[in-house]
């Protein structure tokens, strides 16, 4: 799943929307026992809404699609990504991805439009992909992507899903679940963290966190309800306006969050480059063991939002192309595969480009985060028939992609290594000036003004100092991680410059 899933989570409970039991009908169980991910949209819903129409969703999810920048096909009605992850290191153990479409689709070609190769899994058809997915098709109008292609695992997905085993989701995401299914809500991301934090290493963390600074809490018992932690949500609900939610449960009630819980979720996630600014400005309650914070939207904060509902490429791709027979000359279609791929890597690279400004990005860490999202999604773009050396200069672009990721994240660890190591030693100083004294007056007091003196101690000069000295530093890792990327970006142009020459030239077709 998405990283910053790690951080944003899930969401809302008290949205008043029309109840729709028949949602998602058939694919809840088809969800592992030991997911503790989750992600549930709505896609007729979201894109039938009123902002939707406004914004003219419609036209550009079909566009996204077309440059490769979505995944999600136009006829999706239905879409569920679930998985297990590895929340302490943050690594992904599997991936799944279900998709309800509007008409029935045959896998069956699949294989063959992406060099991969036929399978039959528990009495399904299946295509294994070059990109560590199955693409498995569960009824005619139901299809799943499972990663990574580990052929036993999904075969036991299947069997074990298939029949009434008695294994559920955790407690916490069929909660999530319900918003999604009963409620109504468009759109739900979840997370379940039930078991995950150590009062420990809470209590080894808060001396970081500027925001429980001066709050006068007990270490202790901010400690022992974070430990506590069973989940986190985050919901969108599209109706005149677009309003998010997010909720944060705990095992005891979190009051003494209630003016410290914003500010704390906003240092997270901004740490984490994952925070929205519209956050800011919403309000935070508390409600039984449950704190909420609840808002506006806007357009350039949802958009940020629905970016991380990534689904597979593959599966994406796939549903498209199983409604489709025939086949392109061998010189067309590399043609058009070649001419597809320059489009949506150069449509990536653009919108990655504009990042900082339309989601205020204002540190390095927030940064790379995206430069890794984007990466991934150049490697996962469709390669069957696209011409050799433009899959050369992909794989060179999410390369640089990730060394300029590397520079803005070694920002703050080299920073932090030379601060840590950064212990000036001051002397301490002392000054004199002004006053002079001539003689006596009548009354004998000293003619001429009082001098004076100043001083500073050793230790305090050596704190001064230290601050000073912290500060320069980091201007210098800074300036140095920012002509870093600046030069990565330069290489990155080039190259783009260089390849649609050579493409152009080569298939006398504009690239």
């Amino acid at each position: 799943m998405n990283r910053s899933l790690l951080l944003l989570s899930l969401v809302l409970s008290l949205l008043a929307v029309s109840k729709s039991d028949a949602q998602f009908e058939g694919m809840k169980y088809r969800i592992p026992a030991d997911a503790n991910t989750l992600i549930l949209i709505n896609a007729e819903k979201a894109f039938g809404s009123p902002v939707s129409d406004r914004e003219r969703w419609a036209a550009r999810r079909k566009a996204a699609y077309d440059a490769g920048v979505s995944a999600l096909p136009p006829d999706a009605t239905e879409v569920i990504l679930a998985g297990r992850s590895d929340l302490e290191y943050g690594k992904s153990v599997w991936e799944l991805a279900l998709m309800k479409l509007t008409g029935e689709r045959n896998v069956a070609t699949v294989a063959t439009r992406f060099g991969g190769s036929i399978d039959n899994i528990a009495g399904r058809s299946a295509a294994r992909l070059p990109d560590d997915h199955y693409v498995v098709q569960i009824r005619s109008d139901l299809m799943g992507a499972y990663t990574p292609a580990n052929r036993q695992d999904v075969s036991r997905w299947l069997k074990s899903t298939d029949l009434d085993t008695g294994q559920k989701m955790s407690p916490y995401l069929q909660h999530a679940f319900a918003f999604a299914a009963e409620v109504g809500t468009p759109i739900v991301m979840a997370m379940d963290l039930s078991g995950l934090v150590s009062e420990a290493a809470v209590t080894r963390k808060l001396p970081e966190l500027g925001s429980l600074k001066d709050s006068g809490l007990s270490p202790a018992a901010v400690s022992k309800l974070i430990g506590g932690v069973q989940g986190i949500m985050l919901g969108i609900t599209l109706e005149d306006q677009t309003i998010g939610a997010v909720r944060v449960d705990f095992e005891a009630s979190p009051e003494i969050l209630a003016k410290v819980g914003k500010p704390l979720l906003i240092e997270i996630l901004s740490s984490q480059g994952a925070m929205i600014d519209d956050i800011r400005q919403w309000t935070p309650s508390v409600k039984g063991n449950t704190f909420f914070l609840r808002g506006k939207l806007s357009a350039s904060g949802t958009r940020r939002v629905m970016s991380v509902l990534e689904l597979p490429r593959s599966l994406g791709e796939a549903v498209n192309d199983a409604a489709s027979s025939g086949a392109d000359s061998e010189e067309s279609a590399a043609r058009i595969a070649s001419q597809q791929y320059f489009k949506s890597v150069s449509t990536l690279l653009d919108d990655l480009r504009d990042k900082p400004k339309t989601d205020h990005v204002k540190t390095f860490g927030q940064a790379a985060i995206w430069y890794d999202k984007y990466a991934r999604k150049i490697d996962s773009l469709p390669l069957l028939n696209v011409d050799p050396a433009l899959l050369k200069y992909g794989s060179d672009v999410s390369g640089m992609l990730r060394d300029a990721e590397m520079s803005m994240k070694g920002v703050g660890m080299r920073s932090s290594v030379r601060t840590g190591m950064n212990s000036p030693t001051s002397y301490g100083y002392s000054s004199y000036g002004g006053g002079y004294r001539a003689g006596r007056g009548y009354d004998g007091a000293l003619y001429g003004p009082q001098g004076y003196s100043a001083s500073v101690g050793a230790a305090q000069a050596s704190v001064r100092e230290e601050g000073r000295t912290d500060a320069v530093i980091r201007g210098q890792e800074r300036t140095k991680g920012a002509a870093s990327v600046q030069q990565i970006w330069q290489d990155i142009d080039s190259a783009t410059a260089e390849i649609r020459q050579v493409m152009t030239g080569r298939y006398s077709a504009e690239f």
